[in-house]
């Protein structure tokens, strides 16, 4: 197909596959980067969690009775 196209037309088009390519790739490294920024939330909340929960049963331990 694309030596059916010009010359200047196939550079065209690869210029064209590439740039949509790369696009692509743009939006799939900015879905891992809030995957990884919710992720890192998530820990941080999770260590607040356990920072309250520590003062409850003493320094450096978590009550696990109910």
């Amino acid at each position: 197909m694309v030596g059916s196209v010009g010359g200047a037309g196939a550079a065209g088009l690869a210029t064209a596959l590439m740039k949509e390519k790369t696009a692509v790739q743009d939006v799939e490294v900015s879905l891992v980067k809030k995957a990884q920024d919710i992720e890192k939330a998530k820990g941080e909340s999770a260590l607040k969690l356990i920072d309250s929960a520590s003062g409850v049963a003493g320094l450096g331990h978590i009550d696990v009775h109910a």
